[in-house]
């Protein structure tokens, strides 16, 4: 799918939690600006007015999590993408924020990139978990000195219900997608706000098929099976062994050390040693 961009009257933050040289690179097609962490106080209320102006340019703002997450008001963005989460997740809460400020028209739409099978389900997943414990200890916790015993009861409970419910939801929307791949429409349907940028994403897909038809001669979008290295496409059954042999090996050890066998026998004849042994003589 080609990213909806520029669509009318949008624009865009981009959050990164490590600032990459590539994520810019990846950019280098649309007009855009970018904060991060060494960026100076004075250069970012330049580039904050650039950005917020009316009839700007730029439509993309390329921001660090934690450099560009506090402190910026960037009401003219309604879109909000997270290229890679934060192990805070305070911290991309407040990136989020940074859309929601006075002065916002539209509708914020934001946008998480994550792949399958990564280090980033890891992330959420811990993110999630910190998020969860916060509402449960603090925020049930009522620590206004005006809530009673008996709501802070009601509204734990209340918290436990709902975490409940939404397990049962998530646990059946995996089991019915596990196998599927959204397709463009899908997606297009995921990410638009109204009817018209949908037909204008699928405008944009259909003319990104069309050029992809007349270069078939170009590389694929992702990356093919035997473009990696051969010890990630290992054999599963050889990766199993590999694994099990290390867990022996951490559970019973390496083993006592075995003792060669030893040959005491003469290899050399009469002749051949005593040559062996006029040259040592003679090297003396």
């Amino acid at each position: 799918m080609q990213p909806p961009l520029p669509a009318p009257q949008q624009c865009f933050h981009l959050f990164s939690s490590v600032y990459n040289r590539c994520i810019e690179v990846q950019c280098l097609w649309y007009v855009l600006l970018c904060v991060v962490g060494t960026t100076k106080s004075e250069d970012r209320a330049t580039l904050l007015k650039k950005f917020n102006e009316k009839g700007s340019q730029y439509f993309v703002f390329l921001l660090s999590t934690r450099a560009g997450g506090l402190g910026l008001n960037l009401q003219a963005a309604d879109t909000v993408v997270i290229f890679d989460s934060d192990w805070n997740p305070h911290q991309d809460l407040q990136a989020q924020d940074r859309a929601h400020r006075i002065g916002q028209k539209n509708e914020v739409r934001v946008l998480r990139l994550c792949t399958v099978n990564s280090v980033e389900e890891k992330i959420l997943a811990a993110a999630k978990y910190k998020l969860n414990v916060d509402q449960k200890v603090i925020q049930a916790g009522m620590f206004d000195q005006k809530s009673s015993s008996h709501e802070r009861r009601a509204f734990l409970q209340a918290i436990l219900e709902t975490e409940e419910q939404n397990e049962e939801e998530e646990k059946s929307q995996v089991a019915m997608e596990e196998d599927e791949v959204p397709d463009d429409e899908t997606l297009n349907q995921m990410i638009a706000r109204n009817e018209d940028e949908f037909e204008l994403f699928m405008s944009m897909d259909l003319d990104r098929r069309r050029e992809d038809a007349r270069n078939p001669k170009r590389k694929p979008r992702l990356m093919e099976e035997d473009e990696l290295p051969s010890w990630i496409v290992k054999d599963d059954a050889e990766v199993e062994r590999l694994t099990c042999e290390e867990e022996e090996e951490k559970i019973f050890g390496r083993g006592s050390r075995r003792r060669g066998d030893v040959d005491y026998s003469d290899a050399l004849t009469e002749k051949q040693w005593l040559r062996v042994g006029w040259n040592t003589i003679y090297s003396l």
